[in-house]
């Protein structure tokens, strides 16, 4: 027998009568039930398309909710609730369903960024006077080809369940997806830190230097792929890595890096992919910029690739793989960097497996202690470490090659 995560009363008024409704907020459904009766009346399954409209007045530090209203079989239903009972629905609906009326919960303050079928605005909730960031997508536009309803209806979904595992922020926060006539507006977390790029903007003009410090790309790669890993263990591929894409929650702190944009993201295990040539030229993998129609899918190592690209920017400052100050980069940095960057994506590492490599350990006694674990204590610091992922991104098993720098 299921058990509803909560329930609350709610009264239809008819023209003779008030009906009294049992409502459940059950995982996959809102089941609305009359008190007399075993079956629901009314069913809504908790997705995109399932579209409430929350009803009453919002003010500073006040809610006074009166109910909602759903659309049921081409009728507009509207059931009267308990101002606070709503106030814990709408809390654990989420982001799970659309919702109607926008600027009964939220003001525009200005808009940060606009492109050519969407804009992103910061906003500030009505009632807790929090700012938050709201991504505009225009409806039209989506209309034009099915594949870009798919791959909006994609990014909802992919935030949605992130949403499940996102505990130290590795990604935007999706909260709720609203809609109006001519538009679908997402409400996500407001990263104060503005983007990679404008950071390392902001840096070099500071510091005069061309270079994050060592420590610093570091600190970024090591968020980047925990992030990437996570994305890659529930079989999503990002497929738009970029600089641009990599957030700060915070303002100057790399340790609060978030990756944002999924508007090109997919599951790898649909049968196709919607856009299968995508993502930004010079952080685009071999394999889908060479993609023909026909081919075998490309995995989640399209996003290893985009992850040695950005480590080459954060490296030299250029995304040029082949620029001759890499040389001048010690051999294990060098070392993670090829391995990021291999043609063949069967050779790259995993986000799991860059994160066990050296480049990531402490002292040179750290370093050794991995080494002997690992199956390589007689390998020197000079030589090309490579790993060899193990299915289901389990821990790698590393091996010893013979070549070196």
């Amino acid at each position: 027998m299921r058990t509803a995560a909560f329930s609350f009363i709610g009264i239809r008024k008819h023209f003779w009568k008030e009906v009294f409704y049992n409502i459940q907020l059950y995982q996959d459904s809102i089941e609305m039930t009359e008190i007399k009766s075993k079956s629901p009346k009314y069913i809504l399954p908790l997705k995109l398309s399932t579209v409430l409209e929350i009803t009453g007045q919002v003010s500073k530090n006040n809610k006074n909710f009166s109910g909602f209203q759903f659309n049921y079989k081409d009728s507009t239903k509207i059931m009267n609730c308990r101002s606070q009972d709503i106030a814990i629905f709408m809390d654990m609906i989420s982001n799970q369903v659309t919702f109607l009326n926008i600027t009964m919960f939220y003001q525009a303050i200005e808009i940060i960024g606009r492109g050519s079928s969407s804009s992103v605005s910061i906003v500030i909730d009505t009632f807790s006077q929090e700012q938050f960031a709201v991504k505009s997508i225009n409806k039209q536009y989506l209309l034009k080809n099915d594949k870009l309803k798919i791959l909006f209806e994609n990014e909802v979904k992919i935030l949605q369940e992130l949403t499940k595992y996102n505990h130290q922020n590795y990604f935007v926060h999706l909260y709720r997806v609203f809609e109006s006539k001519t538009s679908y507006y997402l409400i996500l977390n407001l990263m104060k830190g503005k983007s990679l790029t404008a950071f390392y903007n902001k840096n070099k003009k500071q510091t005069d230097s061309k270079y994050f410090s060592p420590d610093i790309i570091k600190s970024i790669m090591k968020r980047l792929l925990s992030g990437v890993s996570l994305l890659h263990c529930h079989q999503i591929i990002h497929r738009d890595l970029k600089p641009d894409n990599l957030l700060l929650l915070e303002p100057n702190n790399v340790e609060t890096l978030t990756i944002a944009d999924f508007g090109l993201a997919t599951y790898s295990n649909v049968e196709k992919y919607s856009y299968p040539i995508c993502g930004t030229q010079g952080y685009m993998a071999p394999e889908i910029t060479h993609y023909k129609e026909g081919q075998i899918k490309y995995d989640e190592q399209i996003d290893i690739y985009s992850v040695g690209i950005i480590f080459n920017w954060l490296l030299i400052g250029d995304i040029d793989k082949n620029n001759p100050k890499l040389q001048k980069l010690d051999s294990i940095t060098l070392n993670l960097l090829n391995n990021l960057l291999k043609k063949n994506p069967k050779e790259r590492l995993s986000a799991q497996a860059a994160l066990h490599h050296p480049y990531f350990q402490g002292d040179e006694t750290t370093k050794k202690t991995i080494q002997s674990e690992y199956g390589f204590e007689n390998v020197d610091s000079e030589t090309i470490v490579q790993h060899e992922d193990i299915k289901n991104y389990q821990l790698p098993l590393m091996k010893k090659i013979q070549r070196q720098i």
